[in-house]
Formats: structure tokens, C-alpha cells, sequence
């Protein structure tokens, strides 16, 4: 669970968002811009972005072209996924997914959760500076309802609500070392390939797990764990270069 809705009904977004999405149409834009994006936002995502697009630094997570062609992918598809929401879309969401599924959620309900399931593990990931709801509060009223045999908190500093998911934590990690079942070894050869094709050309060489057959990470890189300094949870560039993958290998 990433910032558990389950805690909507005591939230920041339950308190704003019915309004916004009954103001008259022609506000109802302003309103999604000055009431409910601010929500979502943390001091680290815009310096961050910053550093990601003058190729100066990358999410730790980030550390082969493989995946820095995936972020590219991904960026160039959000004008298309971030699509402006409807008025009726957003009323629909409030009432019927965040408010009905808290309902549905009760304490009495995630007790009978725990209780019906002896081998139920739970991992909890909150932001600190998360404005949108009380994660670290419903974090809490979570372990204490489900023990902490079978329920796992970790909270990343300096997160807001949208970036618990981001730079500021390795979330695939974390949750490797909450289910070992999800360690594989990746024996792919994209890695080694691109290794030497750089090192070929005189480049730098990359520290690659998932091309050597090592077990994927189950805790963030040192320097990415510090969370300190300019980078601030992210890294250098993985191959030491001023400038990024371009955008036509994206897609190779």
C-alpha cells in the first residue's frame, strides 16, 4: 500500500476536492490548478526534474539505458495519459472509489482481513510531507490494527504524495525485501551488450546488477539512501556522460 486511501475520509483532498468539483464549469480548471495540484507537490520534485532534464542527474533506480529508454517512453506517452478530467470524472472518483472503499474498509473489516489469513504480509509506504492525506497517521492505525508481524511501515523522508513513488525511495526494493518471492536473477545480455559497446567506443563503464546475474537490490544504493547533497536521492548519470540516451534509441 503507497499513501493508503483508507485514511480519505480524515484527509486534506476530502476537505478540498468535493468543492472544486462542483464549482461552476468555467472555474472548475482554475480550481484543479490552485486547490488540488498543490496536494500533490513536494519541494524536491521540480529540482529534481530539473537535474533529470539537463541530463546532470537520475532516480538511482535509473542505471542502464534499458531503463532510462523506458522513462523516455513514458514521459513522451504522459501528454496522452495526463489527460485534463472531467468534472463528472472527478465527482465519480471522490464519491464512489475513495468514499465508498473507506467505508468498505473499516477497522472491523481489516481486522477480519488479518484474522481470515494467517499468512497475510502487508508493506506500507508513506511520504513525511505528504499533503493529501495522513499516510503517516493511517501507517500507524494500520500496524495497529494488523500487528506488526504482518505489517511493515516504511516512511520516506522528504516525500510528498507523488513522489513516495519517485526519486526518493526505491520502491521496487523495498518491496523485494518485504516478499523475497519477488528475487530473480535477470540473466538478460542488454546490459553486457551496451557495456561493451560503450567501452568499445572509449565511454565509461556501467555498474550493471541485472546484466551480471546478481540478485536485484533489495534496499536503495548508499548514495541514494543518504538523501542528502544536490542530488537529493538521486545519482550521476550511470555512464558518466553530459548528456542523455537520445530519444531515437527510446524505441530500439
Amino acid at each position: 500500500l503507497i499513501n493508503p486511501a483508507t485514511c480519505y475520509h480524515r484527509s486534506k483532498l476530502a476537505a478540498d476536492a468535493p468543492g472544486v468539483s462542483n464549482l461552476p464549469p468555467l472555474l472548475y480548471p482554475l480550481g484543479l490548478l490552485v486547490q488540488l495540484v498543490p496536494l500533490f507537490l513536494d519541494p524536491y520534485q521540480w529540482p529534481q526534474m530539473q537535474l533529470i532534464l539537463t541530463s546532470k542527474a537520475l532516480p538511482s533506480v535509473i542505471d542502464t539505458p534499458a531503463r532510462e529508454s523506458y522513462m523516455g517512453r513514458t514521459a513522451f506517452g504522459l501528454p496522452q495519459t495526463l489527460k485534463f478530467m472531467p468534472q463528472g470524472t472527478l465527482q465519480w472518483r471522490l464519491e464512489e472509489w475513495l468514499s465508498t472503499g473507506c467505508e468498505l474498509l473499516s477497522t472491523a473489516k481489516l481486522e477480519e482481513m488479518s484474522s481470515s489469513s494467517q499468512d497475510m504480509r502487508a508493506l506500507v509506504v508513506v511520504g513525511e510531507l505528504d499533503k493529501t492525506l495522513p499516510s503517516i497517521a493511517e501507517a500507524e492505525r494500520l500496524l495497529s490494527v494488523w500487528g506488526k508481524e504482518k505489517c511493515e511501515v516504511h516512511v520516506v523522508e522528504g516525500a510528498g504524495h507523488a513522489s513516495t513513488c519517485g526519486s526518493r525511495v526505491d520502491l521496487a526494493a523495498l518491496m523485494r525485501k518485504r516478499f523475497p518471492e519477488l528475487i530473480r536473477n535477470n540473466n538478460s545480455n542488454d546490459g553486457k551488450k551496451w557495456n561493451a559497446k560503450n567501452n568499445k567506443q572509449g565511454g565509461h563503464k556501467i555498474q550493471d546488477n541485472h546484466a551480471d546475474g546478481h540478485e536485484e537490490r533489495t534496499a536503495m544504493k548508499a548514495v541514494a539512501a543518504r538523501g542528502i547533497g544536490k542530488y537529493f536521492g538521486m545519482e550521476p548519470r550511470y555512464n558518466g556522460e553530459e548528456v542523455g540516451l537520445s530519444p531515437l534509441l527510446y524505441w530500439s
